[in-house]
């Protein structure tokens, strides 16, 4: 047994493909902005470790110079991260938004579209009936008029 696909049907289904895969610009700056969000925490959580671990020597050794002045300067490392943290995670939520916006967007053109269904089963004017017996607009019952 051989399946065959009619030839017109081969145009509606590239087109379902190619929307399919279509990334609007929104999300692409939705998905740019997660991943420097993600670099940069991934970067605080190492230097917070760093300072966490440097803090731990210094309780060992107290009396070790070195090690005050490398707190001091991962402490100020720590701060700059984490305000570059706070920075892409501000910007992730913007572009978040915008991408929100824009799909509203587009569900309110497709919605404005409306697209009528029309009955296969029907031809012409006919087809945007629903049923047999449907008037469409602009028609009015003829009813036989009976003289007696």
């Amino acid at each position: 047994m051989r399946l065959t696909i009619p030839l017109f049907l081969l145009p509606v289904a590239l087109n379902f493909i190619g929307c399919a895969t279509h990334v609007s610009s929104q999300q692409t700056m939705a998905d740019d902005r997660n991943l420097v969000y993600e670099d940069t925490y991934k970067a605080y959580r190492e230097a917070e470790e760093k300072y966490l671990n440097l803090l731990f020597n210094i309780e060992r050794m107290p009396e070790e110079e070195e090690l005050w002045v490398m707190k001091r300067e991962r402490m100020i490392e720590l701060m700059q991260l984490k305000e570059l943290m706070l920075n892409a995670r501000q910007e992730l939520d913007g572009a978040i938004q915008e991408w929100e916006r824009h799909l509203l967007d587009v569900q309110a053109e497709v919605k404005s579209r409306e697209i009528k269904k029309l009955n296969p089963n029907f031809r012409g004017r006919d087809a945007e009936r629903t049923s047999p017996g449907q008037l469409l607009p602009g028609e009015s019952k003829k009813t036989p008029s009976y003289n007696y």
